[in-house]
């Protein structure tokens, strides 16, 4: 079968060529099957890629939990050996190859009330943020915004 830039660019050629419409015609019928039958085969695929996407992004999900469950039985087995550790009165401990030492707790700073706080321990963050909306709005009318130019996106394809 044909490729579609192919059966698009004789469906062109066809539209543009100084034949008698009837042939013109009766050829553009033989051409537009071609051109359906090459775009379900595209889309046929196109859904088939979508549902093996999302079955991608379901077992990603699933794994990722896995992985989450896998690393709280460790953070879980580590702070019972620590546990255990402190109630024997022991800060390390050779067990095999292993060589394992209780770490004394870091400490770390709990904000409350971040609006208490004194002006000297607070830090402030400026963002400079484009109203794209609003520019859009005044390039469209035929304003010039310094630093903006209205640019065209891709077609898209919709498909019912």
């Amino acid at each position: 079968m044909t490729a579609l830039y192919q059966i698009a660019n004789d469906f062109a050629k066809l539209t543009d060529s100084g034949m008698e419409p009837e042939i013109i015609a009766d050829t553009l019928d033989g051409i537009e099957w071609e051109l359906e039958a090459k775009v379900e085969q595209i889309l046929a695929i196109c859904k088939n890629e979508s549902a093996y996407a999302e079955a991608l992004k379901e077992e990603s999900k699933r794994l990722a939990e896995r992985a989450k469950a896998a690393e709280n039985r460790v953070a879980s087995m580590k702070e019972y050996v620590a546990t255990s550790l402190e109630t024997a009165g022991k800060k390390s401990l050779k067990a095999g190859i292993h060589q394992v030492t209780v770490r004394a707790p870091s400490k770390s700073v709990d904000i409350i009330d971040a609006s208490s706080l004194p002006p000297q321990f607070v830090e402030y963050d400026t963002v400079i943020k484009p109203d794209k909306l609003a520019i859009k709005h005044q390039l469209e009318a035929g304003v010039d915004v310094p630093g903006a130019v209205i640019k065209l996106g891709k077609p898209a394809l919709i498909i019912k």
